[in-house]
């Protein structure tokens, strides 16, 4: 049925389906040719990959990889996603596996003379088994499909979970990423506390092994938001910024004097990241005066006026600072880790991040617009949080409402920023490069560049790199340096910090 792709006839493309400079792939018309697409799906879902099809097939891997674009063109869908360690089916695929399953299957027993199902069983079989020796009691695939789908949403927490877990963990060729409304569910049962311990942690190291798929992350950010306060009309953020550094990293924050910059510059600036227990940042947000907040109020009352304000993990969800915490358990991140940088507790027009990669940026790119955020800059040089390296190629990805420009900034400086000087601290080089005190032209580069980037992520700059570090360097020339303001955050402080000006300069 594959040798000859010569014998079918093709539907031509339409006018406009090329896209990326690539043409679409010809249909076939003949219902023969059709009917070979889906075996060939039926064997990409069960190998999870295209040199497997084409192993199981007999064809070579250009022709498996043909018949997949035809099926994707075919069904307006991808089927196949790339996802950590191999291809995951999408959600439609999900739901075609066990037809094109029966179709490839019962094709299979006519070409073996197999009688059909109806028929009667011939007399006196010698060994009745069914084909690959199941044993006695063990359920099929779709004994054991129907019952995972006989639960649904009335049914209890731990039943809804444990139906997830087998849907993501059941194998290769039998398991299903999530789609948004599953993973919602999922991940609202663990922040509810209403999960086994067991099925946390089959849930979360199956999709970390795996990968998890642009729906999956949007799902657990969803049900993250869940319970996040309604805001206020105290006035919106300008800038999401999630900050959420290794504990061992030691390297000087030089984002964090850039964040304020933009802060005095007149735009509204929410850092975000972990609690006192993890955080390095402590000491350089009390030397740059940057007000600490302890709940998601207090920092929208911070930023009803210009400034910046970092809101600790605990005081936005306890919770998912607990998923985060199992790190020592497991001694892995988690998909919970990836979900942090699109959180944005006060809903912000813009986020600004750093991720490594472009699978990352694509995974976050995809998942902040299925939740709808308009605008986000990605910055692949530095993990966890969005810094300017002026020592290094940098990579920027601009998303804005589906549309992403891309842009490349070179190095223009030959080393990285030093360590701070013999005899300071972190947050001491901090507070003398901002105050003046500490001429170092590789921080002060950092934290201009760093500043352009937030005006690139909010529109402030138009997307032109030099021309955005030509306004942050102005920024910069004006900084205020004087010491931090009197007034102070009225709500509660997060246990352990007491509050901090609401918008303090150093």
């Amino acid at each position: 049925m594959f040798e000859n792709d010569s014998k079918f006839s093709f539907a031509e493309p339409d006018a406009c389906g090329a896209s990326n400079g690539r043409p679409e792939p010809l249909l076939p018309v003949a219902p023969l040719a059709r009917l070979r697409l889906l075996v060939a799906l039926d064997a990409l879902l069960a190998t999870g990959s295209v040199s497997g099809a084409a192993k199981a097939l007999g064809i070579s891997p250009p022709a498996a990889s043909r018949m997949l674009a035809q099926l994707r063109r075919l069904f307006d869908d991808e089927l196949l996603v790339r996802s950590g360690r191999g291809m995951v089916p999408t959600a439609l695929a999900g739901r075609l596996r066990m037809r094109v399953r029966g179709l490839a299957a019962e094709a299979d027993a006519l070409m073996r003379g197999e009688p059909a199902p109806a028929d009667p069983p011939p007399p006196h079989p010698p060994l009745a088994l069914e084909r690959g020796a199941r044993l006695d009691g063990q359920p099929d695939e779709c004994g054991r499909l129907r019952r995972l789908f006989e639960i649904g949403p009335t049914h209890p927490p731990q039943h809804r979970l444990a139906r997830h877990v087998a849907m993501v963990g059941a194998g290769r060729s039998r398991a299903r990423p999530l789609d948004l409304s599953e993973a919602e569910d999922a991940f609202a049962i663990l922040l509810d506390g209403e999960a086994d311990p067991v099925q946390v942690g089959a849930l979360l190291v199956a999709l970390q092994y795996r990968g998890i798929t642009p729906d999956e992350l949007a799902g657990l950010v969803r049900a993250a938001r869940r319970h996040l306060r309604p805001l206020t009309d105290a006035g919106p953020v300008d800038l999401d910024w999630p900050a959420y550094l290794s504990p061992r990293n030691r390297r000087t924050p030089w984002f964090l004097p850039a964040a304020r910059l933009l802060g005095e510059a007149g735009h509204r600036v929410l850092l975000h990241g972990f609690g006192p227990q993890l955080s390095p940042l402590d000491p350089v947000l009390e030397a740059l005066g940057i007000p600490v907040a302890g709940s998601v109020a207090e920092a929208e009352a911070c930023l009803s006026s210009p400034g910046c304000v970092f809101l600790p993990l605990p005081a936005i969800l306890p919770q998912l600072q607990a998923l985060v915490n199992l790190y020592r358990v497991l001694q892995m991140r988690s998909p919970v880790n990836l979900s942090l940088q699109l959180l944005n507790p006060l809903a912000a027009p813009a986020t600004v991040m750093g991720l490594p990669g472009a699978s990352l940026a694509t995974l976050h790119r995809e998942a902040a617009g299925l939740l709808g955020w308009n605008r986000l800059l990605c910055i692949d040089s530095h993990r966890d949080v969005a810094q300017a390296t002026p020592h290094r190629l940098m990579g920027l990805a601009l998303s804005e409402r589906a549309e992403v420009s891309w842009l490349s900034a070179p190095a223009r400086l030959a080393e990285r920023c030093a360590s701070p000087p013999p005899g300071l601290t972190s947050a001491e080089h901090c507070r003398a490069v901002w105050n003046g005190q500490s001429r170092d032209p590789a921080a002060i580069a950092a934290i201009v560049d760093t500043a352009a980037l937030g005006l690139l992520a909010t529109g402030a700059a138009p997307y032109d790199l030099a021309e955005a570090r030509r306004l942050a360097r102005d920024l910069w020339d004006r900084r205020t340096i004087a010491g931090p303001r009197a007034d102070t955050v009225a709500a509660r402080a997060v246990p352990g910090r007491r509050p901090r000006a609401c918008r303090g300069t150093a």
